[in-house]
């Protein structure tokens, strides 16, 4: 293969990763591809060799969702960055793909050397994507320069701006024979279990499945905590009534497309995911905002409603990785994504 590629993701995303064990297999087969993760605290497996583990940089949360300033400074460490930055060798390669990982895209600032931004993060580079009446200036300023790049294609709901395509739903999400059994999957990592399983201990009639950060699965009168897991976790969201989840990019998405229910709170304090939920309220998607009186409100209502939002999102992940291919090849633009017709 002649052609060598860099691709560099954070890893504290579930969503990062998800895109990356879709993207990375289609891009080898095109091209020699040496990954590199930042970060560790996906609850996803990759099923591919990782070359560079760094530890980048990332944002730290309490138990009650919030981002911790303090901790996310004390926790990120600049001396390491640096070195992690100057010591990547970015001018191995033809071409640097990157999903929002700060160590790669500096290494390439620092050098010169163009890459390609291929985010969620990405679609925030226009100013057409929505977000909170509200703008928080430093989140904006954390957003455009977290991770910058020369070229970029956002992903996002809907079609904000030209560089911005659809999800790309994993292959495990398209091909699920889907039930309704009847149960709700709740996804929510910035909160307890135990929070949780107050929290639904207060609809009886209704049934729950929790997914977090335990060692052993356990049950309480109307719902079951079990530890986090990709097998166990589809099989919950393919077979519940609706998801509620983060206001991720990825886990909406994917219920979106499946036409599950779907119910969403953004992390307090955490400006990507509020603006996600200013877009995903924009196409109906019901949002809640704490686990409190006015969260129990907002629960009641969704749980009793039947509305269920279906998007059909393309599956274009070969297209898109034979055009980046292309576009390295023959020396055009990354981001050209002019002959796509994917909306």
């Amino acid at each position: 293969m002649s052609i060598k590629i860099l691709y560099a993701f954070q890893g504290t995303g579930n969503g990062h990763v998800a895109r990356a064990r879709d993207l990375v297999p289609r891009l080898s087969k095109y091209a020699e591809v040496d990954v590199l993760v930042a970060g560790t605290q996906s609850d996803l497996k990759l099923d591919f060799p990782i070359k560079y583990r760094r530890y980048g940089l990332t944002m730290v949360y309490d138990s009650k969702g919030a981002v911790s300033y303090w901790q996310s400074f004390i926790r990120n460490k600049p001396i390491r960055f640096i070195k992690d930055v100057l010591s990547l060798p970015v001018r191995e390669y033809d071409a640097v793909f990157i999903d929002f990982e700060a160590v790669a895209s500096y290494a390439c600032l620092l050098r010169g050397i163009p890459s390609l931004q291929l985010s969620h993060q990405a679609a925030f580079w226009s100013s057409k994507t929505p977000r909170p009446r509200k703008r928080i200036w430093h989140w904006e300023w954390v957003i455009s320069n977290m991770s910058p790049s020369k070229y970029a294609i956002g992903f996002h709901f809907e079609n904000y701006d030209k560089f911005i395509l659809p999800p790309i739903i994993r292959k495990e999400i398209r091909e699920l024979e889907l039930e309704d059994r009847g149960h709700y999957t709740i996804y929510l990592p910035s909160y307890s279990a135990e929070e949780i399983v107050a929290f639904t201990a207060q609809f009886p009639n209704e049934r729950f499945e929790v997914f977090s950060r335990v060692e052993k699965q356990y049950s309480t009168d109307n719902t079951i905590v079990k530890p986090v897991g990709v097998e166990g976790y589809l099989e919950s969201f393919r077979t519940c009534t609706g998801l509620i989840c983060g206001a991720g990019f990825e886990a909406p998405s994917e219920a979106l497309y499946c036409g599950k229910k779907l119910l969403i709170s953004p992390i307090n304090g955490q400006y990507e995911q509020a603006s996600n939920a200013v877009a995903a309220s924009l196409i109906g998607v019901e949002v809640f905002d704490s686990l409190d009186t006015t969260g129990k409100a907002i629960w009641q209502e969704f749980l009793n409603s039947t509305h269920r939002n279906k998007i059909d999102f393309p599956d274009y992940a070969d297209v898109l990785v034979e055009q980046l291919i292309s576009n390295v090849e023959k020396g055009r633009d990354y981001d050209d994504i002019s002959s796509l017709q994917v909306w």
